[in-house]
């Protein structure tokens, strides 16, 4: 809800409380081997937004790659969350309260 005057050079945002208290954790990994995908897969359930960096080990180790991405994308579907790669490198991996966007 927006509230301001004509007078004023601004327009205040009221949020109510449960907006104000409602945070989402974002956390920051790095995935080197299918171990790793344990890891990721406990953030989101635990309703974390993961970025985690994939690097190197998407071209070292190309189908130990396809499984780990594969664990995670099931589970993924499972919570009903989301699973994007950006930048070649970078996956971002959302639980069900947050919605990627792709444009």
């Amino acid at each position: 809800m927006l509230r301001g005057s004509e007078d004023q050079d601004y327009t205040e945002l009221v949020m109510d409380n449960e907006q104000l208290t409602q945070n989402l954790p974002i956390v920051v990994e790095k995935i080197e081997s299918f171990a790793c995908a344990d890891r990721v897969i406990r953030h989101v359930r635990e309703g974390k937004v993961t970025f985690a960096r994939v690097g190197e080990f998407k071209n070292v180790n190309v189908d130990e790659f396809k499984r780990t991405l594969s664990k995670i994308k099931t589970v993924c579907t499972a919570v009903n969350g989301d699973i994007v790669g950006v930048a070649g490198d970078w996956l971002i991996i959302a639980p069900s309260m947050a919605k990627i966007e792709r444009n």
